[in-house]
C-alpha cells in the first residue's frame, strides 16, 4: 500500500515534467507539418497538459474523468503523429512515447483513482473507488474514449490543414461526441463506496437504482469473498480483482437496474462488490468499527 502514502505526487510529477520529456519529441514529429497544423497541434497539447495539471492539483470525480481521458490521449497523440510521419521513430520520439506511457500508467492506477474520488468527499466521509464492470472494460469503454478523442482532435486539425468544408461539420459532430462520451465515462468515476458515521454506502448507478446504506449496527461482517460462496447477490459486475462480501444480519431491500429503464426489487443478506483497493477498504472498515471476517 506504499503508493497510497505518496498521494497524487507521483502522478503530478509525471504529468508536470511531461513537456520536458515529450515536448522535443512532439516538436520533432511536427517539424514537417505546415505552420498552421503545427500551431494548432501545439496549442492543443499545451491546453491538454495544463488542464490535466489543474485536475491533478484539484482532485475530484470530475477531475478524475478528465485526466483519465487526457492521459491515454497523450499516448494516442504520439502514436498518431508517428503514423503520420511514416512510422519514423527517433530517440526524441521514443522518449516522448515512453514518458507519456509512464504518466498514463500512473494516472490510470487504482491508487490515483481512489485518491481523486475521495477528493469529492464531504466532512467525515471517506470515498473509495469501485472497479469497472468487466463488460465495459473489454471494448465499450475504449470505443467511447476513442470517439471522445476523435471529437477533440479531428475537426480542428482538418481545418488547420485547409480541409474547411469537411472540418467545420466535424467540429460540431466532435463537440457532440465529446459531450455525450464524457458524460458516459464520468459515470465510471461516480462509482464508489463511501464510509459515513453510520456505516458505509454502496453508490453505483450502473447497477443500483438507489444507493444502498449498510449500517454498521446491521452488519454481521465484511471480508474477502470465500470459496464457498453460498447464496449471495453479486453487485460487482464481474469486475476483475478481489471481491468483498458484506454480510448483513437481516435481509435488506435493493433496487437493481434491469435495463431499458426497468428496475427490479430484490432482498439480500449477503452482498458482493469489488473495490479498487480492497486492502485499504478493509483497513478503513476496521478503523470505523465494522467487524472484519
Amino acid at each position: 500500500m506504499w503508493p497510497t502514502r505518496l498521494g497524487l505526487w507521483p502522478a503530478r510529477v509525471a504529468w508536470f515534467i511531461l513537456p520536458l520529456v515529450a515536448g522535443f519529441g512532439f516538436r520533432d514529429l511536427l517539424a514537417d507539418r505546415s505552420d498552421t497544423v503545427a500551431l494548432v497541434a501545439e496549442v492543443g497539447l499545451w491546453v491538454g497538459w495544463f488542464t490535466g495539471l489543474v485536475c491533478l492539483l484539484a482532485p475530484s470525480t470530475v477531475s478524475l474523468t478528465v485526466i483519465r481521458i487526457l492521459a491515454p490521449g497523450s499516448v494516442l497523440a504520439v502514436l498518431v503523429a508517428i503514423a503520420a510521419d511514416g512510422f519514423t521513430v527517433s530517440a526524441l520520439v521514443a522518449l516522448a512515447l515512453g514518458g507519456t506511457v509512464i504518466a498514463c500508467v500512473i494516472i490510470l492506477s487504482a491508487w490515483t483513482g481512489d485518491i481523486m474520488v475521495n477528493g469529492s468527499a464531504y466532512g467525515p466521509e471517506r470515498r473509495m473507488a469501485l472497479r469497472p464492470p468487466a463488460a465495459l472494460v473489454l471494448g465499450p469503454l475504449q470505443l467511447v474514449w476513442l470517439l471522445v478523442m476523435a471529437g477533440l482532435m479531428t475537426g480542428p486539425l482538418l481545418i488547420a490543414a485547409g480541409q474547411i468544408i469537411v472540418g467545420i461539420p466535424l467540429v460540431g459532430i466532435g463537440a457532440a461526441a465529446v459531450y455525450f462520451g464524457s458524460r458516459s465515462l464520468h459515470q465510471l468515476s461516480r462509482r464508489w463506496i463511501v464510509f459515513v458515521p453510520a456505516g458505509f454506502v454502496l453508490h453505483d448507478y450502473f447497477v443500483l437504482a438507489e444507493s444502498l446504506l449498510m449500517a454498521r449496527k446491521s452488519m454481521a461482517s465484511l471480508g474477502p469473498l470465500p470459496l464457498d460462496k453460498g447464496e449471495l447477490l453479486d453487485l460487482s459486475g464481474g469486475s476483475r480483482g478481489l471481491a468483498l462480501l458484506a454480510e448483513l444480519k437481516e435481509e435488506t431491500p435493493l433496487a437493481i437496474r434491469a435495463g431499458r429503464g426497468r428496475v427490479d426489487t430484490f432482498s439480500a443478506r449477503r452482498i458482493v462488490f469489488t473495490p479498487s483497493l480492497p486492502g485499504a477498504l478493509i483497513k478503513e472498515a476496521r478503523i470505523r468499527g465494522i467487524r472484519i471476517q
